[in-house]
């Protein structure tokens, strides 16, 4: 499949199901596995699991039933060592790609040009230091980690053929090591009957998954009213991008095997909705309020998924708002997670250049707030699953520059005479997703740090491991797989 920066979406079977199209299914796993620096065992390995991974037309849309018994669905990814690893030529085309070449623990440069790490920037610091982590970290237990070179996803309506399809893999790849094994389930509110179907939830009670972009040329049977439109070249590479600002550093031209193929993020989220709860509570005493209002105002939405930007708005219309007539946040607070992570104006924050496919799934036992002792010491919390075409413009930026920000998004709005640019403000870290105070306090000014509203200030989210992968298109696995240089061929 030779792609050219006009090429249509027409022939999506070549790409990897689970970018364009989500797999769905209740259950889903990922695997991820080392090569153990053996070329020959990983290429032979590839060359079944190219002709067992799904394409998006195999994968069917939500609401057309569940999966049935025994079919499952996978996608492969491959990171920096598993591809340089099978084709060392590959590492001239990667090196261009920075956040993927370094990857999650790798060298970055911080505001003030000096050299740092991604933990550093990320914010995967205190409990999320990368020195604890269950997979992709540099240790495992007392020894020195082994770097991951797959990850595989997989997905079924039901946990035994889910188990059934994790184990076949593993099986597939004898010889190699199996690092990791993470299982996840889908978890829906409660409902009065067995007719209703309630919406996906994650552990703190939210309902999820309400905003996601659709992709152009790409007929989304899923996606909602209200969700932009993003050219594909924002997911998959080869394709025709957003405009991009003058001022932006250039993308690198990906290399033809890398065509039709995305970037993974994986990142396993531990949640701490007890700590979460509790510390709503005392927001709530402390304000005048309840504890349901205060969670309403660190995300930015009811638990139902009601925007406080437009509680009333039909379900249809929960994503058709903006933030226009609420500069100074009085109805959603400008540290809510969604005004952090999606701003909703492209004329100031340029956010069409950094959406992400997002592909989250939730682990671990359901944690009811009228229950809460019930699995105690229990690990819950939710893998965040994402598709890119760049790493450094869309995930990276917006853990960086957006979520991790204390002046955003008060910074980008008074470059535009939207508020006022003096004296800065200071509009908090992302509640959902950012740090305590206590973390905060380690890597910002204490004159920062006093500023920060109580409310505006994390703490319920630990990072327990990260992975950068790259998701080829189908041919390109193939060609992966195989002997023959990658390099001056037009077809993967």
């Amino acid at each position: 499949m030779a792609i050219s920066a006009t090429t249509t979406l027409a022939d999506t079977q070549q790409i990897q199901g689970n970018i364009l199209r989500p797999f769905g299914g209740a259950h889903q796993a990922f695997v991820a596995l080392s090569f153990r620096n053996d070329r020959a065992r990983a290429r032979r390995w590839l060359t079944g699991v190219a002709s067992r991974v799904t394409g998006t037309d195999a994968v069917p849309p939500r609401g057309r039933g569940r999966l049935p018994q025994g079919r499952s669905l996978l996608n492969v990814g491959l990171t920096a060592t598993g591809l340089v690893l099978l084709h060392p030529e590959t590492a001239d085309h990667l090196a261009g790609h920075g956040a993927f070449w370094q990857g999650p623990l790798g060298l970055r440069v911080d505001d003030a040009d000096r050299l740092t790490t991604a933990p550093a920037v990320l914010g995967d610091v205190g409990e999320s230091d990368p020195s604890k982590w269950v997979v992709g970290g540099p240790r495992r237990g007392d020894r020195p980690g082994t770097p991951v070179d797959a990850l595989l996803t997989i997905a079924a309506g039901d946990l035994a053929s889910l188990q059934d399809a994790v184990a076949d893999e593993q099986d597939a790849a004898e010889g190699l090591e199996v690092l990791h094994v993470q299982y996840c389930q889908v978890m829906r509110e409660d409902v009065a009957s067995e007719d209703e179907t309630g919406h996906r939830i994650e552990h703190f009670g939210f309902a999820d998954g309400i905003s996601q972009p659709a992709v152009k040329g790409f007929p989304d049977l899923e996606a909602r009213p209200g969700a932009p439109v993003i050219a594909a070249g924002e997911f998959i590479l080869g394709h025709v991008g957003e405009r991009r600002p003058q001022s932006w550093s250039p993308r690198p031209v990906p290399a033809r095997w890398m065509r039709g193929g995305s970037f993974q993020v994986y990142r396993r989220l531990l949640q701490h909705p007890d700590r979460f709860w509790n510390r709503m509570a005392e927001l709530a005493e402390s304000e005048g309020t309840d504890p349901d209002t205060a969670a309403a105002h660190a995300l930015g939405r009811h638990l139902d998924g009601k925007p406080l930007a437009k509680p009333d708005a039909p379900a249809q219309e929960e994503n058709e708002f903006t933030y226009d007539e609420d500069r100074d946040g009085q109805q959603t607070p400008l540290f809510a997670h969604i005004r952090k992570v999606n701003p909703r104006d492209d004329m100031v924050f340029r956010d069409r250049g950094h959406k992400m496919l997002r592909r989250g799934i939730t682990f671990g036992p359901r944690y009811r707030r009228d229950r809460p002792d019930e699995n105690p010491g229990a690990e819950r919390g939710m893998v965040f699953n994402s598709y890119v075409a760049s790493i450094e413009d869309q995930f990276e930026f917006l853990q960086r520059r957006w979520a991790n920000d204390p002046g955003f998004p008060s910074s980008a709005l008074a470059k535009y005479g939207r508020v006022a640019a003096e004296p800065p403000r200071i509009d908090g870290l992302d509640p959902m997703l950012g740090d305590s105070r206590e973390t905060a306090e380690e890597r910002l000014p204490a004159a920062v740090v006093d500023k920060i509203k109580p409310a505006a200030f994390g703490g319920f989210v630990t990072t327990t491991g990260a992975v950068y992968a790259f998701a080829p298109s189908i041919p390109a696995l193939r060609r992966l797989a195989g002997d023959a240089p990658l390099e001056g061929q037009d077809r993967p």
